[in-house]
Order: C-alpha cells, then sequence, then structure tokens
C-alpha cells in the first residue's frame, strides 16, 4: 500500500532550545499564536495547550507556535520555533539507543538526523500536560572488569582515571556535537550522531560523585557488547598494560 505525503515528511521545530520533530501526519494546522496569549483557538473551538518546554522540564520560551495535532482529544502544543519540513527520504531515522534512560513510557519516538542535525521525534499521547518526572541513575558505580589481560586506554574525568580494553575501543571523537535529550540522568550527556550511527554519550564520572561537566571535550566510542556507547574523557593518558 503506497503511503501518503504526509506520512513522509516531518515537521522540525524547538522549544526550550532543543531540536524535535513530529510526523507531519501528526499535525493537523500550525496557528501562530500572539505574545502573551494562552489559549489557543482553532476553527472556532478553545483547544488545551501543552507548552513543549514545561513537560520536558527545559526553560520557558516565547512558545509562539501552536502545534494543532491529529490526536484525539485534539491538543495544541505550544512550541519556540519552526525549522522547516523535511522529506524522510533525505533524513535518517533512529530508535534512542539502548543505553538513553528516559521516563516510561517514553516521551519520545525516536531521532530523526538531517544534515548531521538530531531531532528528537516526539511521542504525543506520552507527553500529557504536567511536567514529566526525570528518569535517575541507578545510584551504583559500574564495576570494575580488571585486571584486563591485554592492553587498554586510560583516560581521566576530573581526578579518576579510567581504563578501557583496546580491542573495545572504537574511535576517539574529538570536540563532539552532542545533542541533549531533556529528562534524561545527569550521567547521560545526550546523543551523538557519528559514522551514520547514533550513540548515548554517558560520563561514568558522575556516577563516582563527580558533577556533570560543562563541555565534553571528547568521546570514547566503545562497543559495549555489540551497542555503541560514548563515554566522556578530560584527557587521554595513554595505552598501557
Amino acid at each position: 500500500m503506497t503511503s501518503l505525503p504526509s506520512e513522509r515528511k516531518a515537521l522540525l521545530f524547538s522549544a526550550g532550545g532543543v531540536r524535535l520533530a513530529l510526523r507531519l501526519s501528526q499535525v493537523r494546522e500550525i496557528i501562530e499564536v500572539p505574545a502573551g496569549e494562552g489559549e489557543v483557538v482553532a476553527r472556532g473551538e478553545a483547544l488545551p495547550s501543552a507548552f513543549v518546554s514545561t513537560v520536558l522540564g527545559l526553560p520557558g520560551g516565547p512558545a509562539r507556535y501552536a502545534l494543532v495535532t491529529e490526536a484525539t482529544p485534539r491538543t495544541a502544543l505550544r512550541v519556540d520555533g519552526l525549522h522547516g519540513i523535511i522529506d524522510l527520504s533525505s533524513a535518517e531515522a533512529f530508535q534512542l539507543p539502548v543505553h538513553t534512560l528516559v521516563p516510561q513510557p517514553s516521551p519520545y519516538a525516536g531521532a530523526l538526523v538531517t544534515r548531521g542535525e538530531v531531532a528528537l521525534e516526539l511521542a504525543v499521547p506520552s507527553l500529557g500536560f504536567a511536567p514529566i518526572e526525570p528518569a535517575v541513575d541507578t545510584g551504583e558505580a559500574p564495576p570494575s572488569l580488571g585486571p584486563w589481560l591485554e592492553r587498554e586506554l586510560r583516560f581521566s574525568r576530573g581526578e579518576l582515571v579510567f581504563g578501557v580494553p583496546m580491542s573495545m575501543l572504537v574511535q576517539v571523537v574529538e570536540g563532539p556535537r552532542l545533542a541533549p535529550v531533556p529528562l534524561t540522568p545527569p550521567s547521560h550527556r545526550g546523543l551523538l550522531f557519528h559514522a551514520r550511527a547514533l550513540h548515548a554519550v554517558v560520563d561514568v564520572a558522575v556516577l563516582y560523585g563527580l558533577p556533570p561537566t560543562e563541555q565534553a571535550g571528547r568521546v570514547l566510542l566503545i562497543d559495549a557488547g555489540g551497542a555503541g556507547v560514548g563515554v566522556v574523557a578530560d584527557r587521554i593518558l595513554g595505552v598501557g598494560e
């Protein structure tokens, strides 16, 4: 069966400084809302409004646009900016990586990547109107696998030093560009699109009590049992036994 044109396109927009997306088939219409007005009226009908930045725990913005959804009942999603419509044939669609810890049911249906930019695809039925409680870290630091009987790459994060077996190391990415994922725990730093794959990036040192870093200077891509994951590093200390 041939899909409808709206099912092959997605609307890109932003709220609270985060890039987001919706399949065009989920959007009934887009309304520009005057500044300061909270109510959204579409075709004479007052619609309940969900401020996406509030729901995702992000800083509030102007929320100048209302995306009227096709869901039942209809809802107006208030967002800050519109970034155009893309054809999904020119984008890459992903499920969120397995190491991305989000509240359940997930407010995200996945992620779209176009021109290297990551946009989180919203799952409208899971949003609601109230702020969603973010996911929390397990509270347990990962156990050591050592001593490892092969050479390892050593790196530091804060005052802590870690090592990763060379057989598990895929690549070191300098100056990574990370896409934030709202509602993830502090140890989750975002998503890295690299080599046509989407990787969750974690700050292992946070699980040992260190605060998250302002920026990720470099990321070690690691093969964690067939599922790639990125680990934040401050400095590379070299290879040792």
